[in-house]
């Protein structure tokens, strides 16, 4: 029995899945690493086969040369789709990391296993609170569209590398901005704070300014925090917009 395969539909299926592997791998919130292979490998399948009939691929062909150009071609497109969103989301635990080493915190790193590495105390609770947010928000949903649309500005049979290289550094520099803004108004009250440890060091010096000085920078920290917590909604959802907007037009 023979079975017709469309030369066209089974080429922009696998270009298709190139794409979307390479991106879910990358990408948060789908790059956790608690979130199993098998699941990540299905959900690529899965836009795979629902955008692969859309893919337009003007000179479909199995041929080893060129197939597996196209096919590097769009691992390369994946993968610079997937950092924009890692870099992008990223601000938010830098912004965190950015507050322990002005509390002091940064002394007292842990261990992150979804992250396999050492994190900070408030870059881990600043990287659990977005992506909370994330999945809230539908965030992830809004990322997956822009993954859809990715094929529109970026086609399969077609790959401009300035597109990338712009996208990625203005993505870069986003990255320092975002992470300012974040723990912008943190820092300043931590910065004020020092101030205050200094005008009382010059007031009394009978003081141990350097006992007294931790305590007051980890109480300004965390009330500081708390009332600055409820504002990163609108960061990760103005992260997660500008990110999908950078590779997909929208």
């Amino acid at each position: 029995m023979n079975v017709p395969i469309d030369l066209a539909t089974f080429t922009g299926f696998a270009l298709a899945l190139i794409r979307a592997s390479v991106f879910l791998f990358i990408a948060p919130p789908f790059n956790n690493k608690s979130i199993p292979m098998t699941v990540k490998a299905g959900l690529a399948a899965a836009l795979a086969l629902s955008i692969g009939p859309t893919v337009k691929n003007a000179n479909p062909t199995l041929d080893i040369g060129p197939f597996a150009g196209a096919m590097l071609t769009q691992a390369v497109v994946g993968l610079a789709m997937g950092l924009t969103m890692l870099v992008l989301l990223s601000a938010v635990q830098t912004a965190g990391s950015l507050i322990d080493i002005f509390a002091g915190f940064s002394m007292a790193s842990m261990y992150d296993p979804f992250a396999d590495g050492t994190t900070s105390l408030f870059g881990r609770f600043y990287q659990l609170v977005a992506t909370t947010l994330l999945f809230a928000s539908n965030g992830h949903l809004l990322i997956v569209k822009g993954f859809h649309d990715s094929f529109r500005i970026i086609p399969a049979d077609a790959y401009d590398p300035a597109i990338l290289a712009r996208v990625l550094t203005l993505n870069l520099s986003q990255l320092f901005v975002a992470a300012l803004e974040i723990a912008g108004p943190v820092i300043g009250c931590l910065f004020i704070s020092e101030l205050a440890i200094g005008l009382i060091s010059r007031a009394a010096p009978s003081l141990n300014v350097f006992a007294l000085a931790f305590p007051i920078r980890v109480g300004v920290a965390l009330l500081v925090v708390g009332l600055a917590v409820p504002l990163l909604a609108p960061s990760v959802e103005n992260l997660v917009d500008l990110g999908v907007r950078s590779y997909s037009g929208g």
